[in-house]
């Protein structure tokens, strides 16, 4: 065979395997679990660098290639990584089983009921006083939301049209004697005044910037300050910093008004970039 015949036939060989090499799939996935929430479980591929995050029954997509390395983490689990091989690849869809994360403590002491550990023992001695609420109680709207002080304060300044049109028969007497039916216009001087000094924005700030708080905790609570630092490579001392940095953009709002939590995560990872900068 010709020289040049073998050169040929070895660079589209070379061609073949390297594209072989580099193709990617999109891999789909179950995480799976005896007794933890398997949403909002985070799945990052440490050779791409891309992440996403399980729906409510624990199913998820990424993009993947052969011998790349996965990643499951999460507060409740033990992380777990897998590496991904040809029957990954070939399988319409994998499960991946992860281990609660049980926090073993060498020694427990209960006080002040001084307990023993012996649920036998400590049945019988231990008497609690049931817990009394408003469901218990079966009370009216016990399952109506309770108001934060900021928004109790806002409905209070805002509450009421800032004009009214009221009937003179409200007043008594005046309509018996007139004998008829007049109209009278109230304006809502509190409401106004309110408003224009500036007290009902302020107050509408001061919700927005508690809910932003919650919706803080309730991030760091699903994927810990830990997760977030290695992920978006930013010191976990500036994690909270990040946070209210993106909590703070114009652009959050819509997102966090859907609380959800997959579409967040995809949010911060396009923010860290930013933030980065800022702190250079």
């Amino acid at each position: 065979m010709p020289k040049h015949s073998i050169f040929l036939f070895a660079a589209v060989l070379a061609s073949f395997l390297g594209f072989g090499q580099d193709n990617t799939t999109i891999l789909k996935g179950k995480v799976s679990s005896t007794k933890n929430d398997i949403s909002n479980v985070l799945v990052i591929n440490l050779n791409s660098k891309r992440s996403t995050i399980t729906d409510s029954l624990g199913l998820f997509s990424i993009e993947v290639k052969l011998k790349d390395s996965l990643r499951i983490t999460a507060v409740q689990y033990l992380p777990k990584e897998i590496v991904i091989s040809k029957s990954h690849m070939n399988s319409s869809l994998i499960t991946i089983q992860l281990i609660d994360n049980v926090i073993d403590l060498n020694e427990v002491t209960v006080t002040p009921y001084n307990l023993t550990g012996d649920i036998d023992r400590d049945i019988d001695r231990l008497y609690l006083e049931p817990t009394v609420t408003s469901y218990s109680l079966g009370l009216q709207n016990a399952d109506v939301t309770k108001m934060t002080q900021s928004e109790r304060l806002l409905q209070e300044a805002d509450r009421g049209k800032y004009v009214s049109l009221q009937t003179m028969d409200e007043y008594g007497k005046l309509n018996e004697i007139l004998s008829y039916v007049g109209l009278s216009v109230k304006v809502n001087t509190h409401k106004i005044m309110n408003k224009v000094s500036g007290r009902t924005k302020s107050l509408e700030e001061m919700v927005k910037r508690d809910e932003n708080m919650a919706l803080e905790k309730k991030i760091i609570y699903k994927f810990s300050k830990q997760t977030i630092a290695k992920h978006f490579n930013i010191p976990e001392a500036n994690v909270n910093g990040f946070l209210t940095y993106c909590l703070s953009q114009p652009d959050f709002n819509e997102l966090s008004d859907s609380r959800n939590m997959s579409e967040i995560w995809k949010y911060l990872d396009s923010k860290s970039f930013e933030f980065k900068k800022t702190e250079r």
